[in-house]
């Protein structure tokens, strides 16, 4: 999609990517691939190759992988150095910002001279893409999609023409869960060309992106399995594929497919013979990997992950912060998912002298963060004090830096997670030291500041507020409050176990046992294949079998479950 390339996405983990800085016809030649779909837009060439590479590049970029699908159209260009579609792709793919502003210019008007004597839709093609490579996405937005408007209008047959206007178009949604600007109108187009594309890699790709983050993402969920088959051999598809599975709570299947795009990604630097820091989705598969693993229980192969993924980090010369601050946060994840906060607060990570300030302080904020919680689980509160200082300390001075390249770490978002862990763990004390009312204010606060949260950023490192708050509730007393949190969080992952152990122990603080029974039945079959050890398997199955008249109830963790409640729903 458009928007992959065009505007700011999540910060990659390496934060250079292989060709960065070779001028377009240097490029080397990519082979022609089986497995990445078979969209087709003819062009004004007599050269079988010069189509034949137009067209891989076309499908990459529908499938949002833009650096390769820059030497795609570099090829078909030196194929037919008079095509001018190939320059026209040429300038699509580069990046935003101004360190590619001379090359997409170049690549613009070198299309714009060929340009003469191909075809209408050819030439609206282009003079529609000179608005973003003059301008850019904001500057250029309104004058890009006329033109496309108009080419669709004039040649209404012409699919790739909707489908890259729906791409550009996809903006995803606003922190408050409204569409972002245009995003209705994508939608409107994908789901028509769904109806009348049914086999079309990239409009599966585009309707999976587009979902995944709405109130209905299992409306993509045949376009996520019908990804695996149509781009078997795109890590980027594989990839938003898997997102939408586990977003589903398809949480198997996710893994499956997120394991296979690490393996594609790795087929593809054996071929390339590229170092690991050019794999385009590896990186961020494994850290999905990391929480798809967490949701279904399985802490030992999260870990086993995550150690992968430093190992791919650490194998790589020289060393990046970024990617290291990240490799580390994938190992803190299931540390502080399952509870293990010793495990967390251990966690050591060296940063060399010319780490940036954004990637120190995301790393000493994960540190931070966990001596409290470690303290914090201690009673030792004049510690956890402290450690909400530091954390209060880390952020502002992040908030007035500038971002420097798409790629890297941005400042303020890196603040703004750290603004939420320090807001979450001082909840949690309060919470602890039995002012109620001031941890719940904390925590509403906290609450907010992670709904502001870009998805575009670092992720979150605390723990989700919902589930601190929703707990705190249960202990105050305020078990209906509680139990709306509960339910949001089982809507929002309903993969994930730990939401459904949430919302069995709020339903058992109401003596809602029929209820409770059924929210331990979800988690236990979230965690089927759990590792064994892990307490939350034993508690549900101590609950639902006392609720079968199992005579177990001394076996119940009194600070979990009181032995009142069970031995209500045993009766």
């Amino acid at each position: 999609m458009l928007a992959r390339h065009l505007r700011a996405e999540e910060p990659s983990i390496f934060p250079t990517a292989p060709w960065d800085d070779v001028p377009d016809l240097e490029l080397p030649t990519p082979p022609l691939r089986e497995g990445l779909g078979r969209a087709h837009l003819k062009v004004s060439t007599r050269v079988a190759l010069a189509q034949a590479y137009f067209d891989q590049g076309l499908r990459l970029l529908h499938l949002g992988w833009g650096s390769e699908a820059r030497r795609a159209f570099a090829e078909a260009a030196r194929r037919d150095p008079e095509l001018a579609m190939a320059y026209w792709g040429l300038a699509l793919t580069r990046g935003p910002g101004a360190r590619y502003a001379v090359a997409r210019a170049e690549a613009i008007n070198k299309a714009l001279a060929l340009s003469e004597g191909v075809t209408d839709a050819e030439q609206r093609y282009i003079v529609a893409a000179t608005f973003l490579a003059d301008k850019g996405p904001s500057n250029g937005r309104h004058g890009f999609v006329r033109e496309m408007e108009a080419l669709i209008d004039r040649h209404p047959e012409d699919a790739e023409a909707r489908l890259l206007l729906a791409g550009f178009l996809a903006d995803g949604y606003e922190s408050d869960g409204r569409p972002g600007m245009g995003l209705p109108y994508a939608q409107a187009l994908l789901r028509e060309l769904l109806r009348t594309h049914p086999n079309h890699e990239g409009v599966h790709y585009a309707w999976s992106q587009v979902t995944v983050e709405s109130a209905r993402p299992e409306a993509a969920l045949e376009s996520a399995r019908r990804l695996r088959l149509l781009a078997p051999r795109a890590g980027t598809a594989l990839l938003g594929a898997g997102r939408l599975l586990l977003r589903t709570g398809h949480t198997r299947e996710a893994r499956e497919v997120l394991e296979a795009a690490v393996a594609t990604d790795d087929a593809w630097l054996s071929q390339e013979s590229l170092p690991e820091s050019a794999a385009p989705v590896a990186g961020l598969a494994l850290r999905l990997l990391v929480q798809a693993c967490s949701d279904a229980g399985r802490y030992s192969e999260a870990q086993g992950w995550a150690r992968r993924l430093r190992t791919r980090v650490e194998s790589v010369t020289p060393h990046f912060g970024q990617a290291l601050v990240f490799a580390a946060g994938s190992v803190f994840s299931p540390h502080l998912r399952f509870g293990f906060w010793r495990a967390a607060s251990e966690l050591r990570v060296e940063l060399g002298p010319e780490a940036r300030a954004a990637e120190r302080a995301l790393l000493t904020g994960m540190e931070t963060y966990a001596r409290g919680l470690r303290a914090l689980e201690a009673g030792r509160f004049a510690e956890a004090e402290r450690m909400c200082d530091e954390l209060d300390a880390l952020y502002p001075p992040l908030a007035d830096e500038r971002k420097g390249d798409v790629r890297l770490l941005c400042p303020r978002d890196v603040a703004r997670v750290v603004e939420l862990a320090a807001c979450e763990l001082r909840g949690s004390l309060e919470a602890r030291q039995g002012d109620n009312a001031r941890a719940e204010a904390t925590l509403i606060k906290a609450l907010r500041l992670e709904r502001r949260l870009r998805t575009v950023g670092p992720a979150a490192f605390s723990r989700p507020v919902r589930e601190t708050l929703a707990r705190m509730r249960v202990r105050c007393g305020r078990e209906d409050k509680a139990l709306e949190l509960a339910e949001a969080l089982v809507k929002e992952r309903p993969g994930s176990g730990h939401a459904w152990f949430l919302l069995a122990e709020v339903h058992v603080a109401r003596e809602s046992f029929a209820e409770a029974a059924s929210a331990f039945a979800s988690f236990l079959e979230c965690w089927r294949d759990a590792d064994e050890q892990l307490p939350e398997l034993r508690r549900a199955r101590i609950f639902l079998a006392a609720r079968g008249g199992v005579g177990m109830r001394a076996m119940l963790p009194s600070n979990v479950i009181p032995l009142r409640l069970l031995e209500n729903a045993s009766c």
